[in-house]
């Protein structure tokens, strides 16, 4: 229950971060913003889907030790994050959009990365 009240929390947080970025863009950089990335949102949200599906599924079916498959799933997601993060990164880097913006948004994303290393930390202890 901790685990989940603290990915919460951090949750929480990256959005707070994510909306005070928000406000440093003009109305143009902000449609921009959601152009560039609306599909990528859709996509991303099917691979993870993926992932959690393939988890049940190795999780059932499989042979594996499950400490190796949840083990394998932590890894997977926080790779998955951090390529996202990534290629996120580049396009906004790309597309000229202000140093502080982005500045905000990777400590959003950190915001969330820490909250997951953090629940998954207490989960497996």
């Amino acid at each position: 229950m901790i685990a989940f009240v603290v990915l919460l929390v951090m949750i929480f947080v990256s959005r707070k971060q994510s909306e005070k970025a928000n406000k440093k863009l003009d109305q143009e950089k902000k449609a921009e913003l959601i152009d560039l990335f609306s599909k990528d949102r859709t996509i991303n949200f099917g691979i993870l889907i993926t992932i959690i599906v393939l988890f049940f599924i190795a999780i059932r079916f499989s042979n594996l030790n499950t400490v190796i498959i949840f083990a394998s799933y932590i890894f997977i997601v926080l790779i998955f994050m951090i390529i996202s993060a990534i290629l996120s990164y580049r396009k906004l880097i790309n597309n000229d959009f202000p140093e502080s913006f982005i500045r905000s948004y990777l400590i959003a994303t950190l915001l969330r990365f820490l909250g997951l290393i953090i629940f998954f930390t207490i989960v497996i202890n």
